[in-house]
C-alpha cells in the first residue's frame, strides 16, 4: 500500500479546483482578482529587483499594476478569449494560425497601449509624460511582446482550456510584468 497522499492533497490540485469553483460562480471576477494580484506581485518583484537598498517600495506602482490587472486585464481578456472561439471555432480551417494571427495584431498592439497609458496615468504622470513614455517604449515593447508572448499565446489559445486561458497568461505575465516595469523606469 502507498503512503502518498491522494492528488487532490496536492496543494496545486487543490488550488486549481478552488480556482475551477470560483471560475463557475463568477468567471469575470475572478479572473479581475487573479490578474491584480499578478499584476500587482510582478510590479513588486521587478521593484525588488531593480531597487537601490536605500530606496523604497512604490506602493502607488504596486497599486496601479493591480487595479490594472483587476479593471482591464481580467476582464478584457476574459471577454477577448470568448470572443477569439465563436470567431474561430476549434477544428477551422488555419484556426490555429487565425487565432494567432488575431491574437497578436489585433489585440496586442491596443491592449499594450492601453497598458501604457493607464498605469502612467495611475502612478500619477499627467497625459503628456504618459504620451510621450508611449512614444518612446511601445514600439521595442511590443516587439519584444511579439517574441515573448507568441509561443505562449499560441499553446494558450491552441491547448489550454478556455476557462483557463486568463489563468495561463497570468502565470506568463509575472515575468512579462516584470520586463515591462522595467522598461518604464
Amino acid at each position: 500500500m502507498s503512503h502518498s497522499k491522494p492528488i487532490e492533497s496536492n496543494f496545486v490540485a487543490k488550488a486549481l479546483n478552488e480556482y475551477s469553483k470560483l471560475l463557475q460562480k463568477s468567471p469575470v471576477l475572478t479572473k479581475a482578482l487573479t490578474s491584480a494580484f499578478t499584476g500587482a506581485l510582478g510590479n513588486f518583484i521587478s521593484q525588488m529587483i531593480s531597487r537601490d537598498p536605500q530606496q523604497t517600495i512604490k506602493w502607488r506602482s504596486v497599486a496601479a499594476y493591480a487595479l490594472f490587472g483587476f479593471l482591464f486585464t481580467g476582464p478584457l481578456t476574459h471577454h477577448f478569449y470568448r470572443w477569439l472561439e465563436t470567431t474561430v471555432p476549434r477544428g477551422s480551417k488555419y484556426g490555429a494560425l487565425k487565432k494567432i494571427v488575431l491574437d497578436r495584431f489585433v489585440f496586442a498592439p491596443p491592449y499594450l497601449l492601453l497598458f501604457f497609458y493607464v498605469i502612467a496615468i495611475l502612478e500619477g504622470t499627467g497625459n503628456k509624460e504618459a504620451v510621450n513614455k508611449i512614444g518612446s517604449t511601445f514600439w521595442d515593447a511590443l516587439k519584444m511582446n511579439w517574441r515573448v508572448w507568441t509561443i505562449f499565446q499560441y499553446i494558450n489559445v491552441n491547448y489550454v482550456p478556455q476557462q483557463y486561458r486568463v489563468l495561463f497568461g497570468n502565470v506568463v505575465a509575472l515575468g512579462w510584468t516584470i520586463y515591462l516595469s522595467g522598461t518604464r523606469k
